[in-house]
């Protein structure tokens, strides 16, 4: 039998597979019956997937005490566990932060019925601290009791798999350094935000030129063969691609890649950034084996997309198609500096020509490809780590306004009303079963406004947001 752990795995009788398996789901060794059946694994990552299958498809009641064959935190904890909470440092408490878990964990007992779970080892592995673990509780201790439950789930998956990566010697280490990198990405953000510990990054501020120098650098310690900041403020990286003999010296085409890394307010630290950070690390991997690809990869770090400080989006990505809007530049933001006034304080050189010679020629091309974390519910749902988007839904949206007619909530009859408000309730509930009615249509009324509402007047106006998106 081969060395290799998931070989072994794949190669054993049933009694030695679940044997190879215990332990990675607390007390649960149905979990890793139902795996073997999907057996050969072809990958560290195909095993993953068979065991969370396993557990979403199971019933409440064994989902249930799955989550209750878990120990509470910093109780009386068996291994591995016990070695979990110690990363986080559980055992080590202050006596006040003792008497807090201890406050936590009888307050949630007693609102779902089951142990608090947390992978205490954190999303890299190495240990969430007590403030994350205790800030972590109080939150999830005010959710819905369903999803709680699916949250309570998803961490066991995580704590297996964390367990599952030792056992089968699978250290992600790119990933790992993709994420570390978004951290260290995320140290910056603007003033009035970096002082409440929100993350916004917002054109060519401080904070955003901070972000495109460090992208700066790990493209080149990564081993692009070009890297250059370029007159919007992308950041361009440029792996080449092996030229066939006999082609030189018509270079390849190329694939491009890549994300923007400005920010919404207060936004997530993986938005946008995680495609850009894969992208540099698949060229580390590439150039540290010496391997050229049939094509080049172009990798864009898209200066803007969000437009939270002009009134402009992809100012970046229109550039590169050639469609840069250069009535823009003289926009102003909030403290009245105009576009053009931020380009040039950043050093570039806001000129039509400059911008303009940014267009790319499609036909050098292979085609546009992104990486993007999930802003759904939809593969988490299904325990998938990873999708291929085969659409993008086109959206519209409205402002909006019904006009009924004000009048007294204590004298005037219901028969008699004009209520704006109850007129808007009757579009949103239309809304929602029209657009569950179509496949891949959804819409939202996201904004609710009564102007001059009182608890005792029949409201005579209501403004109000439609957002619609479809496939087609």
């Amino acid at each position: 039998m081969s060395d290799s752990p998931l070989v072994r795995l794949n190669e054993a009788t049933g009694d030695e597979a679940i044997a190879l398996l215990d332990g990675l789901y607390e007390r649960s060794p149905w979990v890793g019956e139902g795996a073997i059946a999907s057996r050969p694994f072809a990958t560290v990552a195909a095993l993953k997937q068979a065991l969370s299958t396993v557990v979403r498809t199971a019933s409440r009641d064994l989902r249930l005490a799955l989550i209750r064959a878990h120990p509470a935190l910093a109780g009386d904890v068996a291994a591995p566990s016990a070695d979990e909470q110690s990363s986080a440092g559980l055992f080590h408490c202050s006596a006040d932060e003792s008497q807090t878990l201890r406050r936590l964990n009888n307050a949630y007992l007693a609102r779902f019925d089951w142990p608090f779970i947390l992978a205490v080892r954190g999303p890299r592995g190495t240990g969430l601290s007590r403030t994350q673990v205790i800030a972590t509780f109080k939150r999830r201790l005010r959710a819905h009791r369903d999803a709680e439950f699916a949250e309570c789930l998803r961490q066991i998956d995580r704590i297996a798999e964390l367990r599952i990566d030792e056992r089968f010697a699978s250290i992600p280490e790119r990933g790992r350094t993709s994420w570390d990198r978004a951290e260290a990405l995320a140290a910056y953000s603007d003033p009035g935000f970096a002082e409440l510990g929100q993350l916004t990054v917002t054109y060519l501020t401080d904070a955003h030129r901070a972000c495109a120098r460090m992208m700066e650098g790990w493209m080149t310690d990564a081993g692009f063969d070009e890297v250059a900041t370029d007159a919007v403020g992308n950041v361009v990286g440029v792996y080449h691609g092996a030229v066939p003999a006999g082609r030189r010296p018509c270079p390849p085409k190329r694939l491009m890649t890549g994300s923007h890394y400005d920010t919404v307010r207060n936004a997530g630290r993986h938005d946008g950034r995680l495609g850009i950070l894969v992208p540099i690390a698949s060229v580390e991997r590439l150039a540290r084996d010496e391997r050229r690809l049939p094509f080049g990869i172009e990798v864009i770090a898209f200066a803007e997309e969000e437009g939270q400080r002009y009134k402009a989006t992809f100012l970046g990505s229109r550039a590169v198609i050639g469609r840069f809007q250069h009535e823009g530049l003289d926009q102003v933001d909030a403290d009245g500096i105009t576009m053009r006034d931020a380009m040039l304080h950043a050093g570039l050189p806001a000129t039509r020509a400059a911008i303009d010679a940014l267009a790319r020629d499609p036909s050098d091309y292979l085609g546009f490809v992104e990486v993007h974390i999930e802003q759904g519910p939809v593969l988490d749902a299904l325990g998938l780590p990873l999708g291929i988007v085969t659409s993008i839904n086109g959206s519209l949206r409205y402002r909006c306004e019904v006009i009924g007619l004000a009048s007294h909530a204590g004298t005037t009859p219901m028969d008699s009303r004009r209520d704006a408000v109850n007129a808007v309730a009757e579009l949103a509930l239309f809304l929602e079963a029209r657009a569950a009615a179509v496949p891949d249509l959804v819409g939202t009324m996201g904004m609710l406004e009564v102007p001059g509402g009182s608890t005792n007047v029949v409201p005579g106006r209501c403004l109000f947001s439609l957002d619609i998106r479809a496939t087609t």
